[in-house]
């Protein structure tokens, strides 16, 4: 910040002492005196808004670029029932120094935000949705390369398990978190992003019993075509008995 004596206040200093004498301002008139303090005013009261504008200007950069919470606009809150990933923080990872950090960060944002949409949806048909729960062939669009491959031999980790409909009533999405990194170039563009996975949801089972399920681990995004999909996870499944009468389970892979 540049010193106030080089701002607006040393100009209306200038232009008050333009044209006086010594003698004049030795002995200053009451009236010129208070002019003087008027005019003093004016530039402090000018100073200090420009302080509380930049207070608020430095706020609102916090508010829009720090990590964490709901991308979601207003309105557009997910219904009850659907997976709904909490972004705990988001950070760029920059490959080269000398880096334009607002280009950066800007797309570290907008990228996190599209993985975090890709994940909702993920968790959804391979856990939530009765319809498509438990079918890797439901999920195959969200991954890429080597790890579309992989998928089938994945089924107890990636999606609530084979033939879910002879052991789940349901599953109820519980409180899900994310933490995404994003690696980006000098310009700012993004080659890859990470995602460590925290999903939580509540199993009612046919006999009436309730188990939490929980998946955990990270996954590596890559841009195929306009859409940022999977190719490469490591997870871990596991459930715990959320009543006296359910049967723990696990399961990893």
């Amino acid at each position: 910040m540049p010193d106030i004596a080089e701002g607006p206040g040393s100009l209306v200093r200038v232009l008050a002492t333009e044209g006086k004498t010594p003698l004049k301002d030795a002995n200053p008139s009451p009236q010129r005196a208070k002019k003087t303090s008027d005019r003093s005013t004016v530039a402090r009261n000018r100073v200090i808004a420009g302080v509380a504008v930049a207070i608020v200007a430095i706020v609102g950069v916090y508010l829009l670029t720090r990590g964490g919470g709901s991308d979601l606009p207003a309105g557009q809150e997910p219904l009850p029932g659907q997976v709904n990933f909490k972004m705990k923080d988001v950070t760029f990872v920059p490959s080269q120094l000398q880096g334009d950090q607002n280009a950066q960060k800007e797309t570290a944002h907008a990228v996190a935000n599209e993985v975090r949409l890709q994940l909702d949806a993920l968790f959804q048909a391979s856990y939530v949705d009765t319809d498509t729960w438990g079918d890797t062939g439901q999920i195959q669009d969200f991954f890429t390369g080597g790890a579309t491959d992989a998928i089938e031999g994945d089924t107890a980790t990636l999606t609530i398990g084979e033939n879910p409909g002879d052991t789940y009533e349901r599953v109820k999405p519980g409180k899900s978190t994310l933490v995404v990194h994003v690696l980006t170039d000098n310009k700012g563009n993004a080659t890859r992003a990470s995602a460590t996975i925290d999903f939580v949801g509540l199993a009612t089972l046919k006999d009436g019993s309730q188990a939490t399920i929980t998946v955990t681990g990270s996954a590596v995004f890559v841009k195929d075509g306009d859409t940022w999909k999977i190719e490469a996870y490591h997870l871990n499944r596991s459930g715990k008995p959320a009543t006296s009468t359910a049967s723990p389970t696990s399961e990893a892979s």
